[in-house]
């Protein structure tokens, strides 16, 4: 029996579409050949869970996720349909999938915690499920203030920035050429301020140089009179006006002969009277000295001729 070609490209067609299937479904972890066993979870959020996602049970790949959808009721939850791969694991019916992380990344996938029920799920049931958050989950929520700060930080500066830019077009648009004329005119005469006030500092530099030996000198006589003894000088100098004014204290009491002299009207009539005396007597003698010619001073008197 003779067979046609239109056969033969038939039957290599469907050969070549058979395994194409089964590779596709291969490289996914579903063994067309195999019994497996699909059941279903829900869950409000899924991260970074997608389709051919692992089913893990104590860290081995027991399956994987086939299908990711909305759940009809409009509730906006999403339902995961996972394939059990492994035809000799019983799934308990109080067991629960975990939606955890895999790696730093965030990648998810489903993390099997087997319950301890004598019921065994069977195709088609739903699974308890849990969200479990990964670590980059709770650093994010922490960072969420933070990124937040910042960019509200961001669109501070952006407004800044278009301030500065506005400010800078209005400064452009200031210095005009007339503008720009006359700024150059006044650094040209701050120039020449600068220029005098150096040579006035010049000048001030050379006349305190001629100061200093002046200077020194007084400096000099400070440092001499920071070792003279003040202090005691000044002590001895009020001891003295001390004295000095019991001297005067005495004297106006009457103590002593200045005293005496001072408060005593007698005593300064009859030094007065003795006074005119002996003047009246020098007065006398100048005027008749052969009277006393023969006087004696100790009250002897010798014979006349």
């Amino acid at each position: 029996m003779k067979i046609s070609k239109e056969v033969k490209v038939g039957f290599v067609s469907i050969v070549a579409i058979a395994i194409l299937v089964w590779g596709y479904n291969y490289l996914k972890g579903t063994n067309l050949f195999n019994s497996n066993k699909t059941v279903y979870t829900e869950y409000p959020f899924i991260g970074g869970l997608a389709k051919s996602s692992p089913v893990i049970v104590n860290g081995f790949q027991v399956g994987l996720v086939s299908d990711v959808y909305f759940k009809e009721d409009q509730s906006g939850n999403l339902m995961v349909e996972l394939v059990i791969t492994d035809r000799d694991l019983k799934i308990p019916s109080n067991s629960v999938a975990n939606l955890i992380s895999l790696d730093l990344l965030s990648s998810k996938g489903i993390g099997l915690t087997l319950g301890d029920s004598n019921v065994e799920l069977v195709d088609g049931d739903t699974i308890k499920s849990h969200f479990e958050k990964s670590m980059l989950d709770d650093v994010s929520e922490q960072l969420l203030p933070m990124k937040q700060k910042a960019e509200k930080l961001m669109i501070s500066l952006d407004s800044t920035i278009i301030v500065s830019k506005t400010t800078l077009e209005n400064l452009n648009k200031l210095f005009d050429e007339q503008n720009q004329r006359n700024l150059k005119l006044s650094l040209i005469s701050l120039k020449t301020t600068l220029e005098k006030f150096q040579t006035f500092a010049d000048n001030a530099n050379a006349t305190m140089n001629t100061l200093k030996p002046t200077v020194k000198k007084y400096g000099d006589l400070a440092d001499s009179l920071k070792q003279v003894d003040i202090k005691t000088t000044l002590e001895k100098a009020n001891k003295t006006f001390e004295e000095i004014t019991a001297v005067m204290q005495k004297m106006n009491n009457g103590e002593g002969t200045m005293g005496q002299l001072m408060t005593n009207d007698s005593l300064y009539k009859n030094l007065e009277s003795v006074t005119r005396d002996l003047d009246k007597l020098l007065i006398d003698m100048e005027a008749n000295p052969k009277r006393y010619v023969h006087f004696s001073i100790f009250g002897r008197k010798d014979k006349r001729d």
